[in-house]
């Protein structure tokens, strides 16, 4: 075995960047919001982001523990909350809180890699290599990584500053990317497109494997029109995270704004296989289904739909429609009825069932 040289502890790249003005307003509003909604987890890990970005380390503690007393299983946050123990210097408790995550995710290979930088910043080389090599075996990318850092030699970890440095900047960059992409979405929200993109490309330089940026990416095109974008974006993303069954609908829905719609059908039922239980999923992929007048088949994905959320007020809309298109005329009447056992004031159902009371005789 090669000789490596043994370095002192390492700590990490700060993540103090200053309080820029666009990032202290976001603060401000996600506060507000975190007031109005305590119980949103995702809104106390954005604002523990925000807090780390600003340098204000004590709220972004305060706020990751309250989204993991919301939600314990939020991986995110314990990620986020582990890194901040190690900015911070906080060993024993960024300790605790790693390998009890270890113990209730095993395969997640990030988690891994944090805890190898970790134990090699408190000097502890076996317990070290063993967390880098399982985060090896969890994700072969991560080989490449520490063997271009010049960290992994030979199977063991050498301990030189340098490489060192470079492998505890894959946390940071990882927290950094997901900050700019959540940001980026932000302001896609506001109406401000074009800054939203140059977030989320920021996401991407620091993460350029990650499948949900692409997704952001592609739901900031389309927010914005920019349809073969958006597709182009959607379909990176499903091909990087094939289970990614929202991916799917988004893309059907957006070769449905294109008019391509048997490609949208053909993304839907993909989605729809993956997520059988949404409701949603099932009523446009009927919508779809009725536009290229394969009727029977719209019928039995609002009746799956409606078996799953016997409220759907649109799905038992378009099922009355479809019936009446048919001329089955009681099964419309029967929709038509449940439909204002549930919302009494709605005049265009009830005009509809008038209409047919006044037509047929039942």
């Amino acid at each position: 075995m090669g000789h490596c040289q043994r370095g002192g502890k390492v700590g990490t790249k700060t993540l103090r960047a200053g309080g820029s003005i666009l990032y202290q307003r976001i603060f401000r509003e996600i506060e507000r919001s975190v007031q109005l909604h305590p119980g949103y987890a995702d809104l106390r890990n954005q604002l523990g982001l925000l807090s780390m970005k600003l340098g204000r380390l004590k709220k972004a503690e305060n706020a990751f523990l309250q989204a993991l007393r919301l939600n314990p299983n939020y991986l995110e946050a314990t990620l986020n909350l582990g890194l901040l123990y190690v900015e911070i210097r906080r060993f024993k408790q960024g300790e605790e809180l790693l390998l009890a995550a270890v113990k209730k995710y095993p395969g997640d290979g990030l988690l891994r890699h944090i805890l190898g930088v970790f134990f090699l910043q408190t000097g502890r080389q076996q317990a070290a290599v063993r967390h880098l090599r399982k985060a090896i075996q969890l994700d072969s990318r991560y080989a490449e990584l520490y063997r271009r850092s010049g960290v992994w030699k030979r199977g063991t970890v050498c301990h030189d500053r340098k490489s060192e440095e470079r492998i505890g900047r894959i946390p940071l960059n990882h927290h950094h990317a997901h900050l700019h992409s959540f940001v980026g979405l932000y302001l896609s929200r506001e109406g401000r497109p074009r800054r939203a993109i140059r977030e989320i490309r920021k996401a991407l330089e620091l993460k350029s494997d990650e499948w949900l940026f692409h997704a952001h990416l592609g739901f900031v095109y389309y927010q914005e029109g920019n349809y073969p974008k958006a597709v182009r974006e959607y379909t990176r993303a499903v091909k990087m995270n094939p289970s990614y069954g929202m991916g799917f609908a988004n893309l059907g829905y957006v070769y449905g704004a294109m008019g391509r719609t048997r490609e949208a059908l053909k993304q839907m039922k993909r989605a729809v296989a993956i997520n059988p239980r949404f409701a949603d999923l099932r009523y446009n992929l009927a919508l779809l289904y009725s536009d290229h007048r394969r009727t029977r088949e719209a019928v039995a994905e609002l009746k799956k739909a409606l078996r799953i959320n016997p409220n759907y007020i649109l799905a038992r809309i378009s099922l009355g429609v479809l019936f009446e298109e048919q001329m089955r005329w009681k099964e419309a009447r029967r929709e038509y009825e449940k439909i204002l056992r549930i919302t009494p004031e709605d005049t265009h159902v009830r005009q509809r069932l008038e209409r047919i009371s006044r037509t047929v005789r039942i």
